[in-house]
């Protein structure tokens, strides 16, 4: 979250499991929201459907990642179930994904292995499949170059609430 508002964009954070450490300042206060952004969380989920929908009553548009379990299931010694830390204990298939836009009326973009998008209107494939794609060759980067940071604005909105209290 301090990333994206450091690039420029309007992001809070909330994470009722983790302490903000970064973003102190911007915590989200039910502001309208366009998208949600969820990075390795979906995974760790004990109730996955009672966290999408608490995630949907604040947008419909959720942008995040987990690892799909591949089309066999595999065996033991797949990296991504964190024996050693016992943290992974969802798994998601794109058919879960599939299922879970169907459930809630949305829209489902995924690049088939780790990062996915649901949408309350359509969004084109091709479109999500290049974002994919120009991410990974430095797209942040371009973005953030075309954007105003948030960094000083934000460091001045700190200071002015720590001297008023």
């Amino acid at each position: 979250m301090r990333l994206l508002r450091d690039v420029g964009f309007e992001a809070f954070w909330q994470d009722k499991y983790c302490q903000n450490q970064f973003a102190k300042g911007f915590e989200y206060q039910g502001e309208t929201i366009d998208l949600i952004t969820s990075f390795e969380v979906f995974e760790h989920l004990p109730n996955p459907i009672a966290h999408l929908e608490s995630m949907l009553a604040i947008s419909q548009n959720i942008l995040f990642s987990t690892e799909l379990l591949p089309t066999a299931v595999p065996d033991i010694t797949w990296e991504y179930y964190g024996f050693k830390h016992g943290q992974h204990i969802s798994f998601y298939d794109q058919k879960t994904l599939h299922y879970l836009a169907n459930k809630y009326h949305l829209h489902l973009n995924t690049n088939g292995h780790s990062l996915h998008l649901l949408t309350q209107k359509p969004f084109s494939k091709i479109k999500f499949f290049l974002i994919c794609k120009l991410f990974s060759k430095g797209l942040f980067w371009l973005i953030s170059k075309k954007m105003t940071p948030k960094t000083l604005q934000d460091s001045h909105t700190l200071l002015k609430l720590h001297t008023k209290s």
